[in-house]
């Protein structure tokens, strides 16, 4: 197998970090193909906790390139600053870890745009304020900054300012904000594009001439499906392509095909911020799962809202990424709890509904449960009770792929490969 994906199969924070690192030492290359540092991949190695926003999951063996790809804003304050917090754990240099060319960049005008609009909008999409929807934008409409332009002074002023006056209107007339000239931006950006320049390069031709050699690449998804800008419960999503199809815009598979592409699921479904969300738990049961499952973001440390795993949803996800098996996280978390469901389907106008086809209002579905007998598995190296493989046989038979991992806590050896991904 020489391509493979990790995606969130949720609303994002499914423990896609982890899998990424374990699957990573058998790879050559580990690319991150959207999103931008709102992200936040937890990876716990020894007792020692990693927490990676828009550096590559892969970067903690020094053996592999990681990749930031076209796809991916970048804010490039915050990833040297995340790059010297990595170089203390692990060698780190721009001979394994390479930054695309071409992905846009986050300028301050972006995050006090992202802040504004949050704070003043009637309705709220939960953004981190990170300016990654402005700088999306700005690529849209072609007003983009490219990482390359940091390294031409000329280039970076004209490009600056196509845009700037418009934006110079709305923070004066409509927010009542002042914003740094485009001589401060320029000089702050030059000065950080100076910074990383070793790292850059086209990383399109990069993946395109190890896939020719033969090297392995996975490719690393950030939030998960359900927020994907087209695929996700919009408006609110994030403002990428997060599903399967960001990869082919996102980071490119020159020549080749996805060959596995394992969606990342919560053994329970959570999310962060507005939004819809069935099968969710506004009682002492959900909060003793969040408190439990510390469910609170890495990037904004948020609670995260907490429910029964969500089958409809799930379904949708394999659909519309074609994942070919699941990685079912955080197990232990429902271990001894009290009771157990699943949502196998949803009730909506009076029919039963089996796949969350974006075409319903999940507002107005009415969850159908399945109960399970609690399992109160340890997960010390025993062989697993009837009552835990009974859950996730009924995942795996609803789903019609395989549950090829699945995981019990967060370090590295606290994980059980059903199938082999090799």
């Amino acid at each position: 197998m020489q391509t493979m994906a990790i995606i969130g199969a949720q609303w994002g924070d499914e423990g896609k970090g982890k899998i990424t690192d374990l699957l990573a030492e058998k790879c050559d290359l580990v690319v991150r193909y959207q999103g931008g540092h709102n992200a936040g991949h937890t990876i716990w190695v020894n007792g020692q906790k990693t927490v990676l926003h828009v550096i590559p999951s892969g970067v903690l063996h020094p053996h592999c390139l990681s990749v930031i790809g076209h796809g991916v804003v970048l804010e490039p304050e915050n990833f040297l600053a995340e790059l010297a917090k990595i170089k203390g754990i692990t060698p780190v240099t721009p001979e394994n870890l390479k930054v695309s060319a071409t992905a846009t960049v986050i300028t301050n005008y972006h995050k006090l745009l992202d802040a504004a609009r949050e704070a003043q909008g009637p309705e709220k999409i939960g953004t981190t304020g990170k300016g990654i929807g402005p700088a999306y934008e700005d690529k849209v409409s072609r007003r983009g900054i490219k990482v390359k332009d940091l390294l031409d002074k000329d280039t970076l002023v004209r490009r600056l300012s196509n845009g700037y006056a418009e934006k110079a209107v709305l923070f004066k007339h409509l927010y009542q904000i002042e914003i740094p000239s485009i001589e401060e931006e320029v000089e702050r950006l030059y000065r950080l594009g100076e910074s990383m320049k070793d790292y850059v390069t086209d990383t399109f031709s990069l993946i395109d001439e190890k896939l020719a050699k033969g090297k392995r690449v996975l490719y690393e998804g950030a939030q998960g499906i359900l927020l994907d800008i087209d695929y996700g419960t919009y408006p609110f999503v994030t403002s990428s392509s997060t599903a399967g199809a960001g990869i082919y815009t996102g980071a490119g598979i020159p020549g080749k095909k996805l060959e596995e592409v394992i969606g990342v699921a919560k053994a329970y479904t959570t999310r962060v911020g507005e939004g819809p969300f069935p099968t969710e738990l506004i009682d002492d049961l959900g909060e003793e799962i969040q408190t439990k499952g510390h469910e609170f973001g890495a990037t904004t440390g948020r609670k995260r809202r907490c429910g029964w795993l969500d089958l409809p949803l799930l379904r949708y996800a394999v659909k519309c990424s074609h994942l070919t098996s699941i990685a079912l996280t955080k197990l232990d978390i429902l271990s001894n709890l009290r009771e157990l469901k699943v949502c196998y389907a949803y009730e909506v106008n009076g029919r039963v509904v089996e796949c969350a086809y974006p075409g319903i209002n999940l507002y107005g579905a009415k969850p159908l449960y399945k109960s399970f007998t609690p399992f109160s598995d340890d997960f010390g190296g025993g062989k697993p009770s009837k009552e835990f493989e009974a859950y996730v046989a009924f995942i795996q038979e609803s789903l019609g792929i395989p549950v090829g991992i699945y995981a019990y806590g967060p370090d590295r050896n606290q994980v059980v490969f059903r199938q082999k991904y090799s």
